[in-house]
């Protein structure tokens, strides 16, 4: 077992050591999927949950709900020398790249919190914060605003999206690309498609959110 904290329950210790372990046998943090799994929990909701406890602990730190943005702060019981290094060269990395951090639906939702691909360089045109990421397009409902399957989209997230401005929507696990208008009783998810519907999405609906406000489209090569 890793160093504990009295701060933890017996779950919260668990998936700390596992994230550390994980991170120590590959390099990389686990994802929420993984942790899921390797706790035998049904739903991702519950390691959101436990990660928030453990960043309110301190032993963790976390980028929002990016995939496997988890980092080591210094006052951390974690945080081993070897780690505090690990860390300091992701905060490097985060300073020279958007974190591309999965595909997203223009069309039908499709899961995107599990899909990290990397970061990417556009510091000359995008600001490379911790606040800014990159999402994968797939499928052809937003066409009509120049956003085609297989382009990235610039993402800044907790960004207000302005009524029938583009943004990205999570409806639980899954994210799309939408125009996002606050109507009487729901969200309206508009595409830019003619041949497709609008998505409607109650007020009241706990598993909704807005990501943040799309900035910019990188086109496909």
């Amino acid at each position: 077992m890793f160093p504990t904290s009295p701060m933890l329950t017996d779950k919260q210790q668990q998936i700390l050591d596992f994230i550390l372990a994980a991170h120590e046998a590959g390099g990389v943090f686990p994802s929420v999927r993984e942790i899921m799994a390797h706790m035998g929990f049904a739903s991702t909701n519950t390691v959101d949950y436990h990660l928030r406890k453990l960043d309110a602990a301190g032993v963790i730190e976390r980028r929002g709900r990016l995939a496997r943005s988890f980092y080591l702060p210094e006052g951390s019981p974690a945080a081993t020398p070897a780690r505090r290094s690990s860390r300091r060269a992701s905060v490097s990395s985060r300073q020279t790249g958007i974190p591309l951090v999965g595909r997203v639906a223009a069309g039908e939702p499709i899961l995107a919190e599990d899909n990290f691909e990397g970061l990417l360089d556009f510091q000359d045109i995008f600001a490379t914060d911790a606040e800014t990421f990159a999402l994968r397009v797939q499928g052809e409902s937003m066409i009509n605003a120049g956003i085609h399957d297989g382009d990235m989209v610039i993402v800044r997230a907790g960004a207000k999206v302005e009524n029938g401005g583009i943004g990205v929507a999570v409806i639980g696990d899954e994210a799309t690309v939408k125009r996002i208008f606050s109507e009487k009783a729901h969200w309206r998810l508009q595409p830019e498609n003619a041949a497709m519907q609008p998505r409607l999405v109650a007020k009241n609906d706990k598993t909704f959110r807005l990501a943040g406000k799309v900035i910019g489209v990188v086109r496909k090569m």
